[in-house]
């Protein structure tokens, strides 16, 4: 008897004579080793499931050679199989190989290298640096990888530096961004800048006004993108347009995820949509400065973006094992990853350092002290609150009298803890009349001086807060003193965005207040503006980082200062003097300087959760 195993559709086991079949199903190794790979049988056939993966389909085929053996029959296995098992095992192993080969700039790669930087030379206006040059290699020749370089490195610059490449040889014609929304003039701007004069921009835009209807946009996108060379989508909009953009992506695109932690969460649709549209494209990038905001789980749709078809072969790592992974576990899932991202620091790109930062307290009055107190035991048993309460109480104690949807806040956390209590501000009347009392805070009074200083010296601001609140009324305070000011924040739309900040960008306004959840993200203005004032802030370092990096990025001259300044209202309490923004900021010090130790190690690191952060902040007074 010979049972033989070939792929017809999916791998099949079949045999002329159905008792080979009969003996094999009733036999206890089927039972216990094959049957979970089997979809269906037939008198003389065994059909195996249409989605296993090379590893799969080895240990069936390992499976039935034990059974083989026991029933004394000849297993035969076709060639095909061999070489397909043969060829998946190699892909991935070969890959990583190589991205370690590019990393450490192995001198076999020189002469590619060199050929490379002719052709990226040749189609750029902008000249590269050799990082950035090496980073866009490495994309290239992977043909999937991530770039976790930090914020402000150029990683828009290599990615074009891959596109110029790869479409002078003809593997590709158009570059497909998914991307958060205010990313897109950036991308749009960035594509001036690299190519200048060398090459037409012809862009397609999912939130241009030019199309009356989502109908519009997919004919559109179905038969008049012929000639586009770049095409932009936010992430919230993959879903609609999944169909349209698998077909564009699927015939020489090259398609980058930018700000990839954007869909993190695990089975998230934006996540889901993002992972099927990757599915069939041949080149892929997934950018972000900030890979593992809270835990290992952050990189699963992000390697599964890249190489769903490989993951469980080659990576293999569950949910549970990548939340809470021991050190042998982290050592073997860095191990993984590290051929496959490349990560470069602003000081490998020999970017000018920033100033020490400025730390201003601010020592509060009787009133706010007394207002803490209050808040301190009203929100004892919800930190997050508390800190959002305190935030309003330095801002503007007006605030408090608003109510707060936690929901609306979600976005300061660094990881994805559900958050959907409201908090209708109950106080009594006296409390009421101390709020309703107070005029302008401690911190607000503070921070005019410092804006109205730094602008008297000629130097534009950006003032970067948390509330739209606060953003509203830090811009009426200052435009009433007589400082030309404008505001960003998320319900601007995007015409009167880009509007405001090219006012900016050209000195019609002398100070931005905007928050990080609006612009934090690939808006370049260091160009024009040299000093940031953190008026307020939060724990993540997400935010930090891209916020800090719109001023202080590639591009800077070697003289060019940069300075940030920092808010930190000093209450007095039982306990001693108490600073929650100094308590912030001191964590998210602290966090930098672990990332920046992690890229030095070349590893990811993790971060603390929400909770770990709030306890660390109030732990001086709430014993």
């Amino acid at each position: 008897m010979t049972l033989y195993v070939t792929l017809d559709k999916g791998m099949v086991a079949f045999s002329p004579e159905d008792a080979t079949i009969s003996a094999i199903i009733q036999s206890k190794q089927y039972k216990i080793r094959i049957r979970r790979y089997v979809s269906s049988t037939e008198p003389n056939k065994i059909l195996f499931k249409r989605d296993l993966s090379y590893l799969a389909m080895q240990r069936a085929i390992d499976a039935f050679a034990l059974c083989a053996k026991e029933l004394g029959f000849e297993l035969v296995v076709d060639s095909p199989i061999r070489d397909y098992i043969d060829d998946r095992e190699m892909f991935l192993v070969a890959r990583s190989k190589l991205g370690i080969e590019i990393k450490q700039h192995d001198e076999k790669l020189t002469e590619h290298f060199a050929a490379f930087e002719s052709v990226v030379n040749e189609q750029l206006e902008r000249k590269l640096r050799d990082r950035q040059m090496w980073d866009a290699f490495f994309m290239t020749s992977m043909k999937k990888a991530s770039n976790f370089s930090v914020p402000g490195s150029g990683k828009t610059s290599s990615v074009y530096a891959c596109f110029a490449y790869l479409s002078s040889i003809g593997k590709i014609k158009r570059i497909l961004v998914v991307s958060p929304k205010s990313a897109f003039g950036p991308w749009i701007d960035e594509f001036k800048q690299c190519f200048g004069a060398k090459r037409e921009l012809n862009a397609f835009c999912i939130h241009d006004v030019g199309y009356s209807s989502s109908a519009a946009k997919k004919s559109a996108l179905r038969y008049e993108c012929g000639n586009v060379n770049l095409l932009l989508f936010n992430y919230e909009s993959v879903k609609t347009y999944k169909d349209e953009i698998k077909g564009i992506v699927a015939d020489d695109t090259l398609l980058v995820f930018d700000e990839v932690h954007k869909v993190k969460r695990i089975g998230g649709e934006y996540a889901s949509a993002a992972i099927e549209i990757a599915a069939d494209a041949s080149y892929v990038i997934a950018m972000t400065g900030t890979p593992i905001p809270n835990t290992y789980q952050d990189i699963f749709n992000l390697l599964h973006i890249l190489y769903g078809n490989e993951y469980d072969d080659f990576f293999g790592f569950t949910t549970q094992a990548l939340k809470n992974p021991s050190p042998a576990t982290t050592q073997q899932v860095n191990a993984k990853l590290r051929p496959f991202f490349c990560r470069t620091t602003k000081e490998q790109l020999q970017v000018p350092p920033p100033n020490s930062d400025m730390v201003l307290p601010v020592y509060v009055t009787i009133d706010e002290e007394n207002i803490l107190n209050v808040l301190l035991k009203k929100y004892k048993k919800n930190k997050l609150l508390l800190m959002l309460r305190i935030l309003q109480l330095e801002s503007d104690a007006k605030q408090l009298l608003n109510a707060i949807d936690l929901s609306e806040f979600s976005y300061i956390l660094d990881d994805d803890v559900e958050v959907d209590e409201i908090d209708y501000a109950n106080y009594s009347d006296e409390i009421l009349d101390l709020i309703n009392s107070q005029g302008l805070s401690s911190k607000t009074m503070q921070c005019l001086s410092l804006v109205r200083g730094l602008v008297a010296q000629g130097k534009p601001v950006v003032v970067w807060c948390i509330y739209v609140d606060t953003i509203r009324h830090l811009t009426d305070l200052l435009n009433n003193a007589g400082v030309s000011t404008c505001s960003v924040f998320g319900s601007v739309g995007l015409d009167q965005r880009t509007e405001l900040l090219d006012g900016f960008k050209s000195q019609k306004y002398q100070v931005l207040v905007t928050n990080p959840n609006t612009l934090a993200e690939s808006v370049s203005l260091h160009g024009i503006c040299h000093d940031a004032v953190y008026f307020e802030y939060s724990f993540n370092l997400v935010h930090l980082l891209q916020s800090k990096d719109r001023i202080h990025r590639l591009g800077l001259p070697n003289d060019q200062y940069t300075q940030f300044y920092y808010l930190q209202p000093v209450f007095k309490s039982p306990e001693g003097y108490f600073s929650m923004s100094e308590q912030i900021y001191e964590r998210l010090k602290e966090k930098e300087r672990v990332m920046l130790q992690a890229i030095e190690g070349g590893v990811l690191e993790t971060q603390p959760t929400t909770e770990e952060e709030l306890d660390a902040i109030f732990q001086q007074v709430l014993q």
